[in-house]
């Protein structure tokens, strides 16, 4: 009986350790140099756009392509789920992500400036807090 208890908390210690690996490897994951400059760039372009919602539709889509670069799979719900702590201010990206999906699926979803500005600030931030700007 004893030998077994040993052998159950060696293999739970050996799955919590594959676990956190995992969860490490993840966030250490650093997003190649080429792919940040492509990143920069398309940034660049986006905040130029005379169209408010194409902007944040583009921002939106920059920020799901880094969390991929990142190693996260899924929506970019579901990855800004997981990359939850990489990010100082979690609600503001979630703002903007919010504000995305209003644009994307309410019909004549009016964005002002104030709402432009809020949403770009927070996908801007997430961008900082990825370390790519």
């Amino acid at each position: 009986m004893k030998i077994f208890l040993i052998i159950v908390a060696i293999f739970v210690a050996i799955d919590v350790l594959i676990v956190f690996y995992i969860i490490w490897r993840r966030t250490k994951r650093k997003i190649p140099e080429k792919e940040i400059q492509k990143i920069r760039s398309a940034w660049k372009g986006i905040i130029r756009q005379k169209d408010m919602k194409h902007a944040i539709l583009e921002a939106d889509k920059l920020l799901d392509r880094a969390l991929y670069l990142k190693g996260y799979k899924g929506s970019l719900g579901a990855k800004l789920k997981k990359a939850n702590p990489l990010f100082k201010k979690v609600n503001a990206v979630w703002a903007a992500h919010k504000i995305r999906n209003n644009i994307a699926h309410q019909l004549n979803y009016h964005v002002d400036q104030k709402t432009y500005k809020k949403s770009m600030l927070g996908f801007k931030q997430a961008f900082k807090d990825l370390k790519i700007f």
